[in-house]
């Protein structure tokens, strides 16, 4: 008899034990497939951040006559906005017609709802862009044919620094299909090059060395 119970004290000690070995291989395996799909869902959220939010268009404003891209907006209360454009200035303006390439930065610090209307305005924007054109008639680097030192800046980059405002409409939830808001704005804006000439030369006229833009937003 004591022989008979230690065996089955034996074989129960060894079912516990493999149980015991398949619960924590189970547990081992769902935590693998918790944390594969943790990494599946990061993955996700890194691509969606990558989707286009904002399409800005815009006339004038030192980036062609015409411009328009995508962007992204983005922060709390999506007060950051990064838009990447393409410009087109007609050759009627110039003795070519030249496209731009506009990087440009906003920040919207404040936002007023119009009570009891779709309307809101965001009274203040601040915009840091960085323009190119595409032409062999401008340069990065000054040119061998000019003495060294002769122009102490690029033709074809330009920086700009703009303030200006805007009014949003918002789209009521029931009539969204994918627009959820048109923006209307302008901005007021000054290059490097033209502050540089305003600072070189006093005599040239202030209102002289600001562009002004008015545009479109439409935001997904």
């Amino acid at each position: 008899k004591a022989m008979r119970w230690k065996r089955l004290i034996s074989e129960i000690l060894v079912l516990i034990a493999g149980f015991l070995s398949v619960s924590a291989d189970e547990a081992a395996d769902s935590l693998r497939i918790e944390r594969y799909h943790k990494r599946l869902e990061r993955r996700q959220e890194a691509w969606n951040r990558l989707i286009p939010t904002v399409f800005p268009l815009q006339y004038a404003g030192g980036m062609g006559m015409f411009s328009a891209g995508i962007g992204w907006d983005y922060g709390r209360d999506n007060k950051f906005e990064t838009h990447l454009m393409i410009g087109f200035l007609p050759k009627r303006y110039n003795s070519s017609a030249y496209a731009t390439l506009t990087l440009r930065e906003e920040y919207l610090p404040w936002r007023i709802r119009i009570a009891s209307t779709p309307f809101e305005v965001r009274p203040l924007s601040v915009s840091l862009a960085m323009n190119t054109i595409f032409s062999s008639d401008f340069w990065t680097s000054e040119p061998d044919r000019y003495p060294n030192g002769y122009y102490a800046f690029s033709s074809r980059v330009r920086f700009h620094l703009g303030i200006g405002s805007r009014l949003t409409f918002r789209i009521p939830e029931r009539r969204r299909y994918v627009v959820k808001h048109i923006s209307l704005y302008y901005v007021v804006s000054v290059c490097d090059l033209y502050l540089r000439q305003k600072i070189v030369d006093s005599a040239v006229p202030t209102g002289d060395i600001f562009t002004i833009g008015i545009g479109a937003i439409l935001t997904i």
